[in-house]
């Protein structure tokens, strides 16, 4: 698929994930909306489970199984709903605490659920029908990332911190402090563990993304991403992949600490997910569809070919408000964009193919009917962090 190809799945699609074959999953968050299923290369959802609530959050386990976070408007009920690998009947519904959040699986199928109102994220260990137990973490709890050895990381949006829960532990480990400004909390939202085991947080209202090296308990760097970087994934090689809410995808490579490469998205982008094949999904809440960017497309030339392509005795650099910035320095709204002067021409033609984009997407978009209930006191997150 080209760059932009979009793949039409109706209602509000929010949260996308992607099994090992390929295939994605994408929840419509309409009243009884259910989940479209994309195989890899598809133009269009070959198949719908119906899931019984509105879906929210979803996550898969490493074995396919996949858990279904939603509100049940005819029961008014929070439930985890759980369909196993290769299944379109549900095997087990599970109740939850109002205002449950985006969740997360490990990879034995152990689920955690953050629960906003209540500072607590519950932990539901495989094949159980309800929680085993509560941990307390910060204010406003919203995203978790499971790393490979089981440990959880809880954004807590309120206090601009991070909790760490480690395996089968009831209680936070440690808290991490990822406030580029003391006294603002930044807004810590999304949450991604790389492979190397590095922790990448989006801070939507300070503008940028905190790394936390491994072993470490305090931001190791920052990378400045304007727009209201809202969530995050990152891929086998490390390269992270970050969706603003100002209606883009920026690219970090691994290591690095500024913007190099980015796309437009959709309005009202709303999640995102990475495939085997490196190809990102991005959910268009408002358009009822999903973009497909191709990895070729979000792919990052290494520091070394960006020198040998640059003039022979010297290298032009990126303007100052394309590097990372200290921590009590204000981040300007071209912060962390790729300015190489060698570059220009090549921007303003991705600029007009941009525009051309667009505006064949528009004629895609329809307004979506958001659904709001006293379950999700958030509804569908799509233009508000809090």
């Amino acid at each position: 698929m080209a760059s932009g190809d979009v793949v039409d799945v109706g209602g509000t699609p929010l949260k996308v994930v992607i099994d090992a074959e390929g295939t994605a999953y994408v929840g419509n968050y309409l009243p009884g909306g259910g989940v479209s299923i994309v195989p890899s290369g598809a133009s269009k959802p070959s198949s719908t489970l119906m899931t019984g609530v509105s879906p929210a959050g979803m996550a898969l386990s490493a074995d396919g199984t996949l858990f279904v976070e939603g509100w049940d408007f005819d029961q008014q009920q929070e439930k985890l709903v759980v369909f196993p690998k290769g299944s379109s009947e549900v095997a087990r519904t599970i109740p939850l605490a109002p205002g449950a959040h985006l969740i997360a699986a490990a990879h034995d199928g152990t689920v955690f659920v953050p629960n906003p109102t209540l500072g607590t994220v519950s932990v539901i260990p495989p094949g159980a029908d309800a929680p085993a137990r509560e941990v307390a973490v910060g204010g406003n709890p919203k995203e978790v990332a499971v790393a490979e050895d089981g440990t959880a990381y809880v954004t807590n949006q309120n206090d601009g911190s991070i909790s760490v829960i480690a395996p089968g532990a009831g209680t936070v480990s440690h808290t991490i402090d990822v406030r580029k400004t003391p006294g603002k909390s930044g807004d810590p939202h999304g949450i991604a563990v790389g492979p190397d085991g590095a922790v990448y947080v989006t801070n939507i209202t300070s503008d940028d993304v905190a790394v936390i090296k491994p072993g470490d308990s305090t931001v190791s760097y920052r990378v400045p991403v304007p727009g209201g970087p809202k969530e995050v994934v990152v891929g086998p090689d490390g390269t992270a992949y970050v969706l603003y809410q100002a209606n883009g995808l920026s690219v970090i490579a691994p290591g690095e600490t500024n913007v190099r490469r980015g796309q437009p998205t959709l309005p009202a982008p709303g999640h995102l997910a990475i495939a085997p094949n490196g190809s990102v999904l991005v959910t268009n809440t408002a358009g009822g569809s999903v973009t497909v960017f191709p990895s070729q497309d979000l792919a990052i030339p290494s520091l070394s070919e960006v020198t040998t392509a640059a003039a022979p005795t010297k290298v032009a650099e990126a303007s100052p408000a394309a590097q990372a910035v200290p921590d009590n320095a204000d981040t300007g709204l071209l912060s962390g964009l790729p300015l190489i002067v060698e570059a220009v021409a090549s921007a303003i033609l991705v600029g007009a193919a941009a525009l051309i984009l667009a505006a064949a997407r528009r004629k895609r978009s329809e307004a979506a009917a958001i659904p709001n209930s006293a379950g999700h006191r958030e509804s569908l997150e799509v233009h508000s962090h809090h």
